[in-house]
């Protein structure tokens, strides 16, 4: 009786281990929002933040803001695979990331629904002239994009 004692409580024990080791998992759960901002455009001169928040189960919603840049100004954009400078390849076509034309204040702002983005995985935002082909070393900016948690 002694032994089966002994050995319940050592069950007992193993589960509730087994149920911490998992718990810290779901404790560290990802909200599925993501952002950026690249806090210098060369050449159009502001700033741009990015903010990618969970739609479904496939698309996420991509907003970037533009603020001081060069007025009544042509902007383009995407989201790479990868980190800045790294020449990744863009996560969806150039058709989806619709382009921004900065009013006269400075400030522009679009929206585009965009692939979800996957936790574990890297990505950055760079912003360009949508009349030169585009390259991470072309582009008036870029910033590695976080997941927050």
């Amino acid at each position: 009786m002694q032994n089966t004692s002994f050995y319940c409580r050592l069950a007992a024990g193993v589960g509730v281990f087994a149920l911490l080791s998992i718990a810290p998992a779901s404790l560290w759960a990802q909200s599925g929002k993501w952002v950026a901002t690249i806090s210098q455009l060369t050449t159009a001169g502001g700033s741009a933040d990015l903010t990618v928040e969970p739609r479904n189960d496939k698309q996420s919603r991509a907003r970037i803001n533009f603020q001081n840049t060069k007025r009544d100004l042509r902007l383009s954009w995407d989201i790479v695979e990868g980190s800045c400078r790294d020449e990744g390849k863009p996560i969806a076509p150039q058709a989806t990331f619709g382009r921004v034309q900065t009013q006269m204040d400075g400030t522009g702002s679009v929206t585009a629904n965009v692939p979800k983005l996957e936790s574990g995985k890297r990505y950055y935002v760079r912003v360009f002239d949508p009349q030169t082909p585009v390259t991470d070393e072309s582009a008036y900016g870029c910033a590695n994009i976080s997941e927050k948690p």
